[in-house]
């Protein structure tokens, strides 16, 4: 009786284990196929991608009329994205060099990679002043106003503090580049300011 018992559950627990094995395997195919169909899609999307990317290519100076929409905002999408790389440009005090595309600092005459002149550029506007707003509900303030035209409160006074007087900038000899104060060497042209230490 403990023999059939044990037979039993021997078989039992080898039926068991063959489920578990066919399971995984059954699993591990299911994701293989799965990772599989993943490649090809993925595959597929970029062929899509090239295709589409051929044919704007080909076609950006007479789209047909089904795809109008999408090459304008294409080219919409190309404006801004030259408009944020000269944001950025200009943030970061370079433009790029027309000749070579290395950058070159805002203000020089020569690229340093490849020696070219370098592009001349116009610097931005000034931001307009804030006028500001009122302490008391935010509203916009009105250039020299004493009341809130939005809550009618009175504003504080400003304290008027003069502005301190900038130094002016020195002048190249040479060259007749603006300078910094105290600027030993001319960064344009190299030559040595009378006066240095």
């Amino acid at each position: 009786m403990a023999k059939d018992f044990f037979n039993k559950l021997t078989a039992s627990v080898s039926k068991t284990m063959k489920q578990v094995s066919d399971n995984t395997k059954s699993l591990a195919d299911k994701n293989r196929v799965r990772r599989d169909i993943a490649s090809i899609e993925n595959e597929m999307r970029n062929r899509y991608r090239e295709i589409g990317e051929k044919y704007f290519t080909e076609h950006r100076d007479a789209p047909d009329a089904d795809y109008a929409e999408i090459f304008n905002a294409i080219f919409a999408l190309e404006t801004n994205l030259a408009d944020k790389h000269h944001e950025l440009e200009l943030l970061e005090g370079t433009v790029p060099c027309p000749s070579c595309g290395a950058p070159v600092a805002i203000g020089s005459r020569f690229c340093a990679g490849c020696g070219a002149a370098a592009p001349v550029v116009t610097p931005p506007a000034p931001a307009q002043p804030v006028q500001g707003v009122c302490p008391f509900c935010s509203a916009p303030l009105a250039p020299n106003a004493q009341f809130c035209a939005g809550c009618g409160n009175k504003l504080p006074e400003a304290p008027s503090e003069p502005a301190p007087a900038a130094a002016a900038p020195s002048v190249c000899p040479n060259c007749g580049e603006a300078m910094a104060p105290d600027t030993m060497f001319c960064a344009f042209c190299g030559t040595k300011v009378s006066g240095a230490e």
